[in-house]
């Protein structure tokens, strides 16, 4: 079972960074064709791999919601299983390193599409959900997966109001009771 999460239109510019590369991403042998095409589809994007940070901490921007909900230790834990769904590189692992970029979903891209049609074109990222799997992403994430806004995976019983800080919250108490 793993946690599906959106990532954050927040970022940190600032951190301890690490050196990284495209090739080193979770899931490289079958999402990596489409990153290197959505990259070329979006120039402005200018990639610094020398300046990587794992994504929980690169997504816990001062105006990210869910990431700061969550305690680092629980980011840290070896038996969690966190994918993220980036605009840029499809899913990723929260451990994975990534530079600073900026795209959400609902950015346009070069042939005039959103970001959310190019992966739901590419029909790459169903595959990477499994039936227990907790869906705690956003409608324009799910459109990039099935191009609707309805679950991809299991919903929480809980009726989220403030999506980001309460699911960030949710997250955090189903990892603390995580005994790896």
């Amino acid at each position: 079972m793993a946690y599906l999460i959106t990532c954050a239109g927040s970022k940190v510019e600032k951190g301890t960074f690490q050196t990284s590369n495209l090739n080193s991403l979770s899931f490289n042998d079958i999402l990596g064709p489409a990153r290197i095409e959505l990259l070329n589809l979006v120039p402005k994007i200018k990639l610094d791999w020398e300046r990587s940070l794992p994504a929980w901490k690169l997504y816990s921007g001062n105006r990210s919601k869910l990431y700061p909900q969550i305690r680092e230790e629980n980011w840290k834990k070896n038996c969690v299983e966190i994918k993220v769904l980036s605009a840029l590189f499809g899913w990723i692992k929260h451990t994975d390193l990534l530079p600073y970029y900026d795209l959400r979903m609902s950015d346009k891209i070069l042939d005039n599409k959103f970001v959310y049609k190019y992966w739901q074109n590419k029909n790459v990222l169903a595959q990477f959900i499994d039936e227990n799997d907790i869906d705690l992403l956003s409608t324009n994430y799910r459109k990039a997966i099935h191009g609707n806004s309805n679950p991809v995976a299991i919903i929480p019983n809980v009726n989220f109001t403030d999506y980001g800080v309460q699911k960030g919250k949710w997250l955090n108490k189903e990892l603390n009771n995580l005994a790896c």
